[in-house]
Parts: C-alpha cells; structure tokens; sequence
C-alpha cells in the first residue's frame, strides 16, 4: 500500500447507522502501539447515536425484510460483503499492523486472511442453514390429543437484535466471529468495537454498505466509551449480547443484562496450561516456540503457564529463555520481526506492573523483564520468563495479557491435572507426551473448552470458548450459528 493510500485510509471514518455513514461528532485519536502517534481519528459514538441504531435495528428485525429473507438471498449479500471486505484485504493487514500492533505474519494470517475466509464460508452456510428439523412423535399421546398421527417441528429462529461488542487484540478477527453468523441466521446487529482498534470496523461499515446490507441490519458505533456500551447491553430492545473481552467487564455485562433475563455470549480470560511431561517429544514441542506468544500475549487462549514435568524442568526453561532471546525485534513492517508492541500505554503498564509482581513473589526472572529500550517509543516489553513459579502466585493465576511465560514445575500426571484445574479459567491446554493413552487421560481430565494433545489447539474451526470465568457459549464454525437462533417447536396432529 502507497503512502497516499494509507493517508485517505484514515479520513472520513464513519459510523454506520440505519443504513447511513455518519460523520459523527467529537473525534477519538487511534494512536500506534509502534509509534505512540495518533494515525487515524473516528467519530466518538454518543448515547443518542446508540438510541438510534438500537431503533434502527429492532426495526430492520421486527418490520424489514431481512429475518424473513430467503437463505439464498441472504447469503447473496453476505457474500457481497465478503467480497467487498476482501477487496481491501491489504488496508486491512495495514491497519492490524499500525493499529493494534500485530507483526506482519500475524496481521495477514489470523488478523486478516483467516476472518476473510470465515466470511465467505458464513455466507455460504447461510444459504444451506436448517432452519425446520421434523420428529415423528410416538407413544401414547396426552390426554385430549385426536389424530393418528402426530408429529413435531422444531424451529430455528434468529435470536433477534444483538449487541456485539469486541476487544482491541484482534478486532477485525472477532467482529467477523460475531457479525457474520448473526446476519447469516437473520438477526440484526449492532457492533461496538474497542475504541482504540476501531479504524477496521469503519472499512467494514463502508463495506456494508457498498454490498448492500439493508438500512438497519447492521449498526457501526465507533469511538463509544464505557455509558454507550452500558446502553447497548442494557437497553430492552436489544434480545442479546456477545462480548469479548476482560472477566471484568463480562460480570459487568451479566449485571445489567439480568434486569431484562437477557442471554448472552461471553468469552473472557484465560491462564491456560501448557503441558509438558518428562517423556514428551521436545522437538516436536519447541516447533511450536512456546517462547514466543503470539501477538505478545495478547490473546484469551495463549498458553501462559508451562507445566513442566521436574525431570526435564531445568532443560525445558533454558530452552525456552534461549528460544525467547532469539525473537527478533524489529521494525513494524519488517517480515522477520517476531514481537509486536503491546496494544496501548494502559496494558504496556499493566504487563510492566505484573513483571514487578512476579520478583516481588520470590519467582526467579529467567529473561526479560524489561520494556525494549532500544526500540522506544512504543509500548513493547522484552519476552519474558519467570521460573521457580508456584501455582498460588498471582503472576500464575491472574490474566497479564503480555509476553510473559511462567514455568510451575510438576510431579506426575494427576499433580499436572490438578495445576491445570487450579484456575478460575479455563479455555484452552496442550499435552506433550509420547504416551498418547496417557496424554489423552491428561487432555480429557482439564476443564477447559479446547485442548491439543501434541499439538496446538486450532480455535477457528470451533467450538471456541471455555469452563468456569473463563465465560458462557461458543463460537466459530457452525457453533456460532446455534448462539444466535432460539427453539420453537409445533406439534401437530393429523
């Protein structure tokens, strides 16, 4: 992409309400998690801009055409929409980059191509989705009943008017998780991205529109704080709620959402387990880089605690501080660079503040520790190892969102069960052991929504979400469709 175009990128950004880009008052600066410098500007969304869309959304569902829109005809727009999105495949990739500070391997793969490619096959399942399953009924019937024969329909039906509101990580990944399965089902979206990683979601306004998403069907907030998303969850026209985001703000959303018994979709935090029994194969495992966390931690599903089997404990974390030290830190649009910045100023801090925790416990830092100096400005810290790590630790239980590993030692396959286990999380683990019986009892014994065994799990063929805080339903694939429809069934008697 030329400079030119990165400069008309970031001007006229837009909310899309009822079917219209609007310019919106007030601006929010997106500033550069590289750079620290504002690099584009959006609307700030106020609470009168959110009634409308609220509006504008019930009415496109309870009066358009769009719920009640053949499937063929709704994956057609869809599809559209599809196309339109991957036509600005490479300002998208631009913006994961600039914007929430992806390395460019990760902007093209899981920031960018991967929910391109989800897109489409959305569109397409929309116009194969089953919406009529039929039961013959048997048995004695219920007293009164007439007929001979009975039988029962069962109904999907689109859950109605949804709110989505999504993190700054991977914005556009998780926009695409939650918007396109709503519309493929015949719901109606509103969509409140993270008003710091909003500059994708207005391409994806502009995309609506040039498909021809019908006014109303989908509503594009952009720069909304804390009393607009209060607004989106609480207001009863809206039927439910899909978040993505902090444990935090998702026992927040539970709050208000009980006052109307509202459902909702929540995928929240995670300290998941990597581990690593004394008969695994190292090589196989390293292949993975365990020391490089993908997009600098960022991520629910990372696999931060690495449980290690105390044979191979003091092998395994000088491998891992080894294979941490060779990452390379380069520039933004370097293709060798391998960590990225933290996202912003606020969770540069956070991860910094967790690294002070983490000496202050007694737990020895390994490498890292430190924000990379030589590479100011811009909010990246150095990866970082701490080992001699007790499970009770705070650095070992709560959520840094960061480039930081800690290594627990264990003793035997029931002690890494019950270390697995001992989290208020549970999302995501792997299991390395060339005892494949032994692995699989390991992978089945952990409360977790997804487990490899050998392997990392992949997410994006679903069912993604997870146990306990880590949150409610799940999502990608064709399990994201069933979030968004309710039951209905018809018994009929001939």
């Amino acid at each position: 992409m030329s400079s030119a175009q990165q400069r008309a990128a970031v001007t006229g950004l837009s909310h899309l309400i009822d079917g219209e880009l609007v310019a919106g008052g007030g601006r929010f600066a997106i500033v550069s998690p590289w750079t620290e410098l504002a690099i584009a500007e959006t609307p700030r969304a106020t609470p009168e801009e959110a009634d409308r869309a609220i509006a504008a959304a019930r009415r496109a569902f309870d009066e358009g055409p769009w719920p009640r829109m053949a499937p063929a005809a709704r994956a057609a727009v869809l599809r559209r929409f599809a196309e339109r999105l991957q036509a600005r495949r490479d300002e998208l990739v631009h913006i994961a980059i600039h914007q929430a500070g992806a390395v460019r391997s990760l902007a093209e793969g899981l920031q960018t191509d991967a929910p391109l490619a989800a897109a489409f096959g959305y569109a397409d399942t929309a116009g194969t989705f089953e919406t009529i399953e039929s039961q013959t009924l048997e048995g004695t019937p219920l007293p009164g009943a007439s007929g001979r024969r009975r039988s029962r329909l069962v109904q999907r039906v689109p859950a109605g008017v949804i709110t989505a509101i999504t993190p700054f990580n991977y914005p556009f990944r998780v926009s695409v998780q939650k918007v396109f399965p709503a519309l493929a089902v015949g719901c109606t979206v509103i969509l409140k991205p993270h008003p710091t990683t909003a500059w994708d979601s207005a391409l994806m306004a502009q995309a609506a529109q040039e498909a021809g998403v019908p006014a109303g069907v989908l509503n594009i907030l952009l720069g909304a704080g804390p009393e607009v998303g209060e607004l989106l969850v609480a207001d009863p026209r809206v039927d439910k709620v899909s978040f993505t985001g902090s444990t935090a703000t998702g026992r927040r959303i539970m709050e208000l959402a009980s006052a109307t018994v509202k459902n909702v979709i929540l995928e929240l935090g995670g300290k998941s387990a990597n581990i690593v029994c004394a008969d695994a194969d190292l090589e196989k495992f390293f292949a993975t880089e365990p020391g490089n966390l993908k997009h600098a931690g960022q991520g629910c599903g990372q696999l931060t605690r690495v449980l290690i089997e105390e044979e191979i404990y003091a092998e395994v974390t000088a491998r891992i501080a080894e294979q941490m030290r060779r990452i390379p830190l380069g520039e933004a649009e370097d293709p060798s660079t391998g960590l990225g910045p933290l996202a912003n100023r606020a969770q540069f801090e956070r991860v910094l503040q967790y690294i002070e925790i983490g000496r202050k416990e007694g737990a020895t830092l390994m490498c890292g520790g430190e924000p990379v100096a030589e590479r100011a400005p811009g909010f990246r810290v150095q990866p970082t190892l701490f080992t001699d790590v007790r499970n009770d630790m705070r650095i070992a239980q709560e959520e840094i969102f960061g480039p930081v590993l800690v290594a627990i030692p264990f003793s035997g396959a029931e002690e890494a069960i019950r270390i697995a286990d001992d989290s208020i999380y549970g999302i995501n683990a792997s299991v390395w052991s060339r005892d494949t019986e032994k692995a699989w009892r390991i992978a089945a014994s952990i409360r977790t929504g997804s487990v490899g065994v050998n392997c990392l799990a992949n997410v994006t063929a679903g069912p993604h979400g997870g146990f306990k805080q880590t949150g409610i339903g799940r999502e990608w694939g064709k399990y994201s469709l069933d979030e968004y429809v309710e039951l209905r069934a018809f018994e009929v008697h001939e």
